[in-house]
């Protein structure tokens, strides 16, 4: 069960990834922080669809790391984007 779980995250994860690399390259709105944004919400919504029900799954604990760390990420490039506009 944890097996399905884990590969259906990985393949909307990945479509989420190409499709918003593809809708902004369209948009002619590509930069490596917009790309980061876009993928980090997607990152956060199929976390949100693939919660496993049952606590410990191993699988699961690296994500957390990793959204602490993108969070970290988000925060910088939100910073950038405020300290450019002041």
């Amino acid at each position: 069960m944890a097996s399905e779980h884990r590969d259906g995250f990985l393949v909307t994860l990945i479509a989420w990834l190409l499709a918003s690399l593809g809708v902004l390259v369209a948009l002619d709105a590509f930069t490596p922080q917009n790309f980061f944004v876009v993928s980090f919400i997607g990152l956060l919504s199929v976390m949100q669809l693939y919660a496993p029900t049952e606590s410990g799954e191993r699988w699961w604990l690296p994500l957390r790391a990793l959204v602490a760390v993108c969070f970290a990420v988000f925060g910088y490039v939100v910073y950038l984007r405020v300290t450019t506009v002041i």
